[in-house]
């Protein structure tokens, strides 16, 4: 049954920094779909009109997203709007004059919307369905570039086309030269996979050749050893490029955020002072200054059983392996030894979220060993990246517990990451030149994998990748292990303040202090905008004593 929520407001973010967020990147946004059942100068029977921002206005008025011609005398020139709120989607009564009904009954003020309903405005007017699409067609990202752009045209800046059309043409410049530098780098950047990949393999087949001694001359050997040096170094030079690479998209993200930054200051002045609400929690790309950060975050016991229930401390349940072309398969259950091996959190999207290096360590192996890891023998982790990048195949088991009870179980293998900055290397041991794949401290120190869940915290791209110096963030986890050990699982609470401006050269946040205790990593930081806690960023690991965090605009 529908019910009622907070007054309508018309809200700039709602319509314009909603619209950018689906432009930039809406992979984890929903929308929603209206089906005009009648029809009209600007939308005939049958068309469906999807909508990718958190806040429309349907009536008369040229300013409305959804408009009727002058022919509908009973619809009214503001008549309804249709807002996202932290439940979903709700419908609004706004004309004083003639009714809206849902599903046949008069919306007295607002109420929630759900997937089938029938909207009608006033006795006999106009119709429309309300679909919210689901399976892979659910999210913005499932939108193509061009057409999220027109509709960001249509819906976004309708309200505010005399105000904003400056930054859009600003905003579509910078845009289209990103996207095509972008995808110059891309595919530059998977060339050079494949080129690494096909030198992998010409490894392999030459160390098939040397591991059959029998018939090989000495001459023979030393031209195969030759050659597999040649390729390793190749390896080494591709990894240069790729670093490069790397460094010029950095470059261009940077000059992206400036552009931004640039963008929300005029739309401040363009929506004269209008405070952007951080409260709703469903779009998680809301507008902030670090002038809403307040002072220290979790201060209340209320606050801390709030939002502890977000929070996972990580088990391994099992390791399976599969070595030397499937021959040797094995299983190793850790479920009797359980350990904390990281923290992970879930946000309001439905992603359960944490570090890269606690799902797959056998990336990081030049970081920690398996005993620091597991605190027993389970072989070391060099090991598993030797299965893992010569022909075999590593999986990590684990179980996500939370302070409520909650269980999620995934594994490495369904786990979402970013391997394009791994180093690729080779090295010798007798006759076998092993190929290994190390992970590197920068912004991919994340794992992502989705779920089905409806309730998380709320997360704020932009802000992580601007926060000013001495802005103090907030860490949940369980360093080494504390707080998961008890009946009543609660993370540990520690503060943190930011160390530099920004982002650092590896797309870093950078922290006065290390809050990386093992078994805190993956776990979330925040911060307190308006009086609510939003993720900012992913606890990764410490430099030189300073506490490293992934920014959550990273995580995809």
């Amino acid at each position: 049954m529908a019910q009622p929520t907070q007054p309508y407001k018309r809200s700039f973010s709602s319509s314009f920094s909603s619209g950018m967020g689906s432009v930039w990147g809406g992979s984890g946004k929903q929308y929603y779909i209206l089906e005009h059942k009648s029809s009209s100068k600007y939308h005939r029977a049958g068309e469906s009109q999807e909508i990718i921002i958190d806040q429309i206005e349907i009536g008369r008025d040229p300013k409305c997203q959804v408009r009727y011609d002058e022919s509908f005398q009973t619809v009214s020139r503001r008549h309804a709007a249709i807002v996202k709120s932290s439940n979903g989607w709700k419908l609004v009564q706004i004309s004083t004059t003639n009714p809206t009904f849902l599903n046949g009954t008069k919306v007295e003020r607002e109420t929630y919307l759900q997937n089938g309903d029938e909207i009608q405005l006033a006795v006999n007017g106009p119709r429309l369905g309300f679909i919210t699409p689901t399976g892979q067609k659910s999210t913005v990202g499932s939108i193509g570039l061009s057409r999220r752009l027109s509709l960001f045209r249509q819906q976004a800046l309708r309200p505010y086309k005399t105000a904003v059309i400056t930054l859009c043409v600003i905003l579509g410049l910078v845009l289209a030269g990103a996207v095509g530098w972008g995808v110059y780098q891309n595919q530059k950047q998977q060339n050079l996979l494949v080129a690494n990949e096909k030198i992998v393999k010409e490894l392999d087949e030459l160390n098939k050749k040397m591991a059959t001694e029998t018939g090989q001359s000495k001459e023979e050997m030393e031209a195969y050893k030759k050659q597999a040096e040649k390729l390793a170094q190749q390896i080494v030079q591709n990894n240069a490029q790729s670093a490069a690479n790397r460094r010029e998209m950095n470059n261009l993200q940077k000059e992206l955020n400036t552009v931004n930054s640039q963008i929300a200051s005029s739309s401040e002045k363009i929506s004269s002072g209008e405070k952007k609400s951080l409260s709703d929690k469903s779009s998680g790309n809301e507008v902030a200054t670090n002038e809403n950060v307040s002072g220290r975050g979790v201060a209340s016991a209320s606050d801390i059983n709030n939002y502890s229930q977000f929070v996972y401390a990580i088990t391994l349940d099992k390791i399976e392996y599969v070595w030397l072309a499937g021959k040797i398969r094995n299983t190793v259950n850790t479920i009797d030894l359980p350990q904390v091996v990281g923290t992970g959190f879930l946000l309001n999207d439905g992603r359960f979220i944490t570090a890269r290096h606690v799902v797959e360590p056998w990336y990081y192996f030049e970081h920690f060993n398996s005993f620091d890891y597991f605190r027993f023998n389970l072989g070391t982790l060099k090991s598993y990246n030797r299965m893992a990048n010569n022909g075999g195949e590593v999986v990590f088991h684990f179980t996500a517990i939370s302070s409520t009870a909650k269980r999620l179980t995934f594994s490495s293998r369904t786990a979402r990451v970013n391997r394009t900055t791994d180093r690729v290397e080779s090295e010798r041991s007798g006759n076998k030149t092993w190929v290994l794949r190390k992970g590197v401290t920068d912004d991919t120190d994340w794992a992502v994998f989705q779920t089905l869940e409806k309730s998380g915290f709320t997360f704020n791209n932009e802000l992580s990748t601007n926060l000013q110096i001495g802005a103090e963030l907030e860490v949940l986890g369980f360093p080494y292990g504390l707080g998961a050990n008890e009946i009543q699982i609660t993370p540990i609470y520690s503060t943190s303040n930011v160390a530099r401006q920004g982002l650092d050269a590896k797309g870093n946040i950078i922290v006065s202090n290390d809050n990386t205790g093992r078994g805190n990593a993956g776990g979330p930081v925040l911060v307190k905008n308006n009086g609510e806690y939003q993720v900012v960023g992913i606890m990764s690991g410490s430099t030189f004593a300073k506490g490293r965090i992934v920014p959550i605009s990273a995580a995809r």
